[in-house]
């Protein structure tokens, strides 16, 4: 069977700063709190502890919390692989709107419980046969389990952050393990754990198979016959998926580090070279807070652990039960509401702010404008009482002698060459007064007789100070009266 290289890179793991990830099988409680930096993981707090059946989970994890105090951030938790359902497929498509239909068809046929009691999730896994399939991971696990185990977390006062697949991290572990190695070559991992092993088979960074065989390392003290069998049957089934192809090697991991001779008893059953790895030499540990190499943890795999803190970004799978989706969803309308909430009380508040300083400007400055009005009241008083004087003047005086009636009269008597200097109205004394030059005494009584003549003036006299200047020209005043004007 030809398959297409993996286009991303055989490891693009980056660990979390801080990350608190636990594994709780049927076995044990395993619980660790892990930091990095520049890429190095460390495992700065660590909880093994077995369990026995009908233990309290929550409680032992709410105590282990407390005793071991570890930060209580969301943590990332994974299901074993002996309680979820995977399925490799092979699909005769390549876009991913079909890919989809045909998982949600696959998925009632690979499970014999009915949709509603099942949550499921897939990822591509590459192309096989000349690039006309794709190979997909189907994953398909109980409602029930995802549920009881977040309603554990949340019992212990913890938030879930991830739930996905102990075969993620495993494979992440393996894929950091063999990172410098050839990724074209096929290769075994049997990761042994208390009471199962996890078999996966990878070639360009993804599964090609996998297969949960119910043997662990509590089993040993019987001996290993019963191991090597079941993995001959899996390996069987793995020749026949794989249509052919050899595996290149088989390595050991997880709780098989304390079983002696089970690499070569592998190795010789299935004539593959087998060596041993351990997954704890792949992080720092603590000294002095970190046991997970005491003897009496010798049956507990930490792989999936592992290789959750060295690559969380790969982690594909996230279960949520729909209770958890839902309650989700409502908290987050009711944070959006709250938002909305909180933006429209303080727009509320603005405005209310601003109206209550509009409407302080416009009283102070209406207050401004009555001081203003109160200091001018008396000026404006005053100016009144002289626009009254002024209107009763003018009410008082003959509309006959107003200046834009007497002026063109004394104008239109002057005679030729005399010439006024000053011209005097003056309205009190019903009179107006002239001062000039003439050219003659002549000129001068003709001037007064033409006044005499108008119908406005009487009483017309010149001044006695009548003189000739420099020019030989007389330097005169004419007294005229109002006709019938009195002095006011």
């Amino acid at each position: 069977m030809t398959r297409q290289a993996h286009n991303k890179p055989e490891w693009a793991g980056r660990p979390a700063s801080r990350a608190l990830l636990l594994e709780v099988s049927s076995d044990w409680l395993k619980l660790i709190e892990v930091t990095a930096s520049r890429g190095n993981v460390s495992v700065c707090r660590s909880h093994l502890e077995p369990l026995e059946p009908g233990a309290d989970i929550a409680q032992a994890l709410r105590k282990a919390i407390a005793s071991g105090h570890f930060s209580r951030i969301p943590v990332r938790s994974c299901i074993p692989r002996q309680l979820v359902n995977v399925r490799l497929l092979e699909l005769p498509s390549t876009e991913p709107s079909e890919i989809a239909d045909m998982v949600e068809l696959q998925i009632g046929r690979q499970t014999p419980y009915s949709l509603n009691e099942i949550l499921s999730g897939y990822k591509l896994l590459g192309l096989v046969r000349q690039g006309a399939y794709t190979q997909v991971m189907l994953v398909i696990v109980q409602r029930s389990i995802v549920r009881e185990r977040y309603y554990t977390i949340e019992g212990a006062g913890l938030a879930v952050e991830r739930m996905t697949v102990s075969s993620e991290g495993v494979l992440n572990w393996f894929l950091y393990h063999t990172r410098k190695e050839a990724p074209d070559r096929l290769r075994m991992l049997l990761d042994v754990d208390a009471s199962f092993t996890h078999m996966i088979v990878i070639q360009h960074g993804n599964v090609v198979f996998s297969r949960s065989l119910m043997w662990g390392a509590r089993q040993a003290t019987e001996g290993l016959d019963v191991f090597v069998q079941r993995v001959k049957e899996a390996f069987q089934s793995c020749v026949e998926a794989l249509r052919g192809e050899k595996i290149a090697e088989v390595t050991l991991s997880g709780a098989s580090h304390s079983l002696d001779g089970i690499d070569a008893v592998i190795q010789e059953a299935l004539s593959i070279p087998c060596k041993k790895a351990d997954c704890l030499s792949d992080v720092n540990l603590t000294n002095g807070r970190v046991t997970l190499r005491d003897a009496q943890y010798a049956t507990a795999s930490m792989t999936a652990l592992v290789g959750m803190a060295l690559a969380p970004n790969r982690l594909d799978f996230n279960f949520v039960p729909d209770v958890v989706r839902l309650r989700e969803q409502i908290n987050l309308q009711s944070r959006l509401w709250m938002r909305f909430s909180t933006w429209l009380v303080v727009a509320l508040g603005c405005a209310s702010l601003y109206g209550l300083l509009t409407t302080g400007y416009r009283t102070h400055q209406r207050n401004r404008l009555q001081d203003e009005a109160t200091a001018l009241e008396a000026l404006a008083l005053r100016v009144e009482r002289q626009h009254e004087v002024i209107r009763a003047a003018h009410e008082r005086q003959d509309q006959r002698f107003l200046p834009e009636h007497l002026l063109p009269v004394i104008y239109g008597s002057l005679p030729v060459h005399v010439y006024l200097e000053i011209l005097d109205i003056d309205a009190a004394k019903a009179q107006v007064t002239m001062n000039g030059t003439a050219p003659s005494r002549k000129d001068i009584r003709e001037l007064i007789r033409l006044l005499e003549e108008s119908p406005y003036f009487s009483g017309v006299e010149e001044g006695s100070g009548t003189v000739m200047n420099r020019d030989e020209r007389f330097v005169f005043q004419v007294i005229a009266r109002f006709e019938g004007g009195e002095p006011q």
